[in-house]
Order: structure tokens, then sequence, then C-alpha cells
């Protein structure tokens, strides 16, 4: 009975030291495929190697220990900080098998240096290039014999025959020119030649009747490029006046492209910039030209200046009128770190980053985004050069390490530079202010692609605006922050003489009789600065916030400026109706 119970002891540890051997080798904590990169015992046995500097909880690496021991915070023990910043570091990673990175489809990108460039997006239209038109006239009063079917739109080659002339000027002329060719008199030959020339009759029909020795009856006026014709005013039959206009021949490579730059934003767009131009419907959509003209006007209701791109039109496949979609590139600006723009990741509260450290280890880094370009963003703060960012699986890896409570990595940068980088910058003048709140006409900010406008602003406090008056010219420091733009700096600028009639404010008091479409009916009072009486009119509104408390019916304390684009109503202050 012993010896039974014996085999059966023996037998039951044998399968328990197999089943150790099976969990050992093939069940380890290292074939998890995502782990915290942090490896207690490969830690302690550095521990005697390095200088432990203090210990820390991963989940609250700020909080500082002399000695080893349990967590206070949670379950686990304090993990030691070395000197010489080693693998267990107070930045806890995300782990991967290599194994499993390609299954799991993680690529990375590495962070670059970028030229960062003004880019400024339109629409326009494609116009013929009025560079590429040749205008044919009658040399001489002449008939026309004949006229090929033709009409104005068609497409011509260059040489093809459009129309006969005969030019009864010319006749003489020719036999007497003929008489002397084989006189050898080289003065009577030369008179000759060019008492043709000033009869209109082009060189190359005075070559050819050289050669032949025989007088042209009549002339056959040819296309003098490919193109098309705009216009063709000569029919069979009719008698032409020396001068008269007989066609019109438009080249249809280069063309334009017109396009309309608003104003304020016109000191993006310089002569010679290049240009990327889509039109739909051709192949290739995408097109380069460059600026050619910026036109010395301004569109008086658009407040919008015409420029002109030349586009090379090779396969005369643009078409004078299709839509085009403009982008300009400006000059380049200072050099900036970028990534792709899909490795960001944007919280709501902050933009992050998945950092590829090696060997499958990972971590969440805080940066701070600049403006686009391509399809890259600049970044302004939180990455080095060279560093590596996630592109494909960021999500995945940022939801485990949510999961494991791995901390983002805050940037870390002065005040000042911090204060610097995350604040956009444009110009503008000051409509209102009060207290904390400012109106400001500004220019675009270029780094957030917000156009210019009239709106009213928060100020991060009162002392911002300490020492700024309404009219001032200012340069405007803003910051994107959960509670929408918040203007941080306002530095006063030099403003020209001519700008102060023209920023000033003129005020009277009214009744609101309408309200639509941007634009404020008004029963006013005289304006005393403008010498205006009282009337009944509608004014432009600067923007939709000057009325957004403002009702019919009300009366109001009228705020206008004179703009280039007529009176503008920039601040409407309701007033108390006595009872």
């Amino acid at each position: 009975m012993n010896i039974k119970r014996n085999a059966l002891i023996g037998l039951a540890a044998s399968l328990l030291l197999l089943a150790g051997i099976y969990l050992g080798r093939y069940v380890t904590p290292s074939q998890s495929s995502i782990s915290m990169a942090m490896d207690s015992g490969e830690t302690n046995s550095k521990a005697d190697e390095k200088e432990v500097l203090y210990w820390y909880d991963p989940m609250y690496p700020q909080q500082h220990f002399d000695e080893p021991g349990p967590s206070p915070f949670m379950d686990m023990e304090l993990v030691p900080r070395y000197a010489n910043g080693g693998d267990d570091s107070d930045q806890p990673t995300v782990r991967i098998d290599a194994a499993m990175v390609q299954n799991l489809g993680i690529r990375s990108a590495s962070v670059v240096v970028a030229q960062s460039q003004s880019q400024l997006d339109v629409t326009g239209l494609i116009a013929y290039n009025d560079r590429a038109l040749t205008r044919l006239q009658s040399p001489a009063p002449s008939f026309v014999d004949k006229v090929w079917p033709l009409a104005e739109g068609d497409t011509i080659s260059s040489g093809q025959p459009l129309m006969q002339l005969r030019v009864p000027a010319w006749t003489g002329a020719q036999h007497e020119w003929l008489a002397v060719l084989g006189s050898g008199n080289n003065e009577l030959i030369v008179a000759g030649r060019e008492r043709l020339l000033s009869l209109g009759m082009p060189a190359s029909l005075i070559r050819s009747i050289e050669r032949q020795r025989k007088p042209l009856e009549t002339w056959t006026v040819t296309a003098p490029h490919d193109g098309v014709i705009r216009s063709l005013n000569a029919r069979a039959g009719m008698t032409l006046s020396a001068g008269a206009p007989v066609a019109e021949i438009q080249s249809l490579n280069p063309v334009w492209v017109e396009i309309a730059v608003p104003e304020r934003q016109l000191g993006q767009v310089s002569s010679g910039n290049a240009v990327d131009v889509t039109v739909q419907g051709v192949k290739p959509a995408l097109r380069e030209g460059q600026v050619a003209d910026i036109l010395p006007l301004v569109d008086q209701s658009s407040r919008t200046v015409p420029v002109r791109v030349t586009l090379s039109n090779d396969e005369g496949d643009l078409r004078p009128g299709m839509s085009a979609q403009v982008r300009i590139h400006g000059e380049a600006t200072q050099k900036a770190l970028a990534v792709p723009t899909a490795a960001l990741l944007h919280t709501g509260k902050r933009s992050l980053v998945m950092l590829d450290e090696g060997e499958g280890r990972y971590r969440p880094q805080a940066v701070l985004p600049g403006g686009e370009l391509g399809d890259q963003t600049l970044i302004l703060a939180g990455l080095k050069e060279d560093q590596k960012v996630v592109v494909s699986g960021q999500f995945l890896l940022d939801s485990e390490a949510s999961l494991q409570g791995i901390a983002v990595q805050e940037l870390a940068m002065s005040d000042e530079t911090e204060m610097m980088n995350a604040l956009h910058y444009a110009e503008g003048v000051v409509e209102q202010l009060n207290g904390s709140k400012i109106m400001l006409d500004h220019g675009p900010f270029k780094s957030l692609s917000m156009p210019a406008m009239t709106m009213r602003f928060n100020l991060a406090n009162e002392q911002v605006g300490k020492g700024i008056s309404v009219g001032d010219r200012v340069r405007i420091g803003i910051r994107d922050t959960d509670k929408g733009l918040i203007v941080e700096r306002l530095e006063k600028q030099v403003a020209e003489q001519k700008d102060t009639q023209v920023n000033s404010l003129h005020y009277a008091e009214g009744v609101i009789e309408g309200l639509s479409d941007g634009k404020v009916k008004l029963k006013h009072g005289p304006f005393k600065t403008l010498g205006m009486p009282r009337m009944t009119m509608r004014f432009r509104l600067a923007s939709e916030q000057v009325a957004s408390d403002i009702a019919v019916g009300d009366r109001v304390r009228v705020g206008v400026k004179d703009t280039d684009n007529g009176l503008t109503v920039v601040s409407l202050d309701k007033q108390e109706v006595a009872p």
C-alpha cells in the first residue's frame, strides 16, 4: 500500500515539474505584446553598478524618496533613478515586442528641420494672356478678294491662311523694282526695296519676289502663330483703308490666372512667387506657375488687389473661363522643426506625439505645433532634430499608455521662451478698449491661418492694455487657449501720419431701424466731426459682433470709421431710454 502511495506521489511531483518547465519557457511576462518598459529584476541587478540618485513611483515621478520600499501611492515598489539617466528614468514607456511592431502597423518618421514658408490660398479664373495677342491690319488701301471659312473662337495653326488681299499700290512699285533688279545699280535696287517696305509690304514677300522675279498679284494673310481667333473683321469684297484691323489672333500658351488678393494679405505676395494652380477636369490637375503682375489697383467694393499668374499651357487644355484653386508660396522664413501632420494627436487641452525611442519603446510627448507646411506641421517646442515620432499606430500606443498610467511628458521651456513660441502675431489698429476687452482691426495671423478681420478679444489682464489707446497701431500677440483667443501682448507701433484720419472714430446718437446681411439701418443725429447732418441711412458693420447685443428699436451711440470702403460702423453702445 505504501509502495503504491509513494508511486502516486512521485508521479504527481514529476507532472508538477514538467508544468513548471513549460510555464517558465513559454508563459513569461516578456511574451506580452505591450508592457511597461520597466524590468525590476534587471533594475536590481544593475543597481550595484550605478549611483542611485533617489527612488520614485512612476505614477508620481515628481515625488522623490531617499530609500527603496513600497510606494505610498500605488501597490508597487519604488523605482530607482540613476545618476547616468539610464533605462530606469522618470519617463516610463510603452514597450512592444519587436516581432509585433510590423504586425501592428507601427511606422515612425524622423523630426526634420524645414524652411517655413507663408502660403495664401485663393480662387482664380483662367484668362487670355493679352501680351500674347497679335493684331493684323491692312498695310495699305486694299480690297478683300477672299476669306477662308473661319469664325471667332476657331482654333488655328501657325501659317494657316486667313484671307487674300489685293493692294493696288504694290503693283506699280513691284514692276519698277523688278525693272531695276537687272540693271546692277545698287542705289536704285535699295531705293526700290525701301519703297516697297514703306508701302507696308512684308520683308518676306520682298525676298520671295526677288527670288522669283515675278510680281505678286494678291497677298495671302496667314496666322502668325498657333492660337484662337479673337476677332475677324474682313469679308470678301470689302474695301480696307490703311491700318484697318482685319483680325486678332490670341495665343493660348501661356495663359493668365486672374486672382483677387485681399489688400491686408498683399504683403504675402511678390512678383515671381511660385504658385500651385489646381484646375479640375484636366490632367494633370496641378500645374506650376508664378506671379507675373500685381496691378496698381484696389477694388473699392471688395477691397482686393488684382494679381496675374502666368501659367504654361503646352497641351492647350486650359481654357479661358475655367475656375482654378491657387496657392501662392511666399518667401521662405525662419527654419523650424517639422513632423508629418499625421503624427500629431490632439486631445483638446494639448497636442502630443508618440516618441519612438528604439527597441520597441514608446512614450507620449507634449508638443507646441505651429503652422502647416504641406503635409508637415512645424513644431515650436517639445522635440529635437533627429528624434523619431510614430506616424501610424500612434492611437493604439496612446491608448495603451493611458491604460498603463504613463503621464505625458510636458514641455520643458523657460517662461519667456514659452510665451514667445506659443503666441501668434499680427499687426492691427485698436478700435475699442474697455477694461478686459478690446476690439481690433487686425491683419492675418499667419501661424493660425486666420485672415484679416475686425473682431473683439479678451485681454489676459488689464495690464496688457496699459498705455494703449483707441486708434493706436499695435503688434498683437495672442494665445490659443481652451477659452478662445486671448490677447497677451500689445506693442504700440509708430503709425504713419496719414493713418490718423482713417483710424479715428466719429460718433453720433441714433435709433436702430433695421439689421440684416452685415448692415444696419440707422436714424441718426449729426456726426459733427464729419460735418454730416442727421438722416436715415444704411451702414456696413465692421463685423457681426458689433451688433451682437443690439435689436431693432434700440437707441444707440454709433461709432463709425471713414474708410476707403465708405463709412463703417465699428461700435454700437446701447443707451438707456428715459421713462
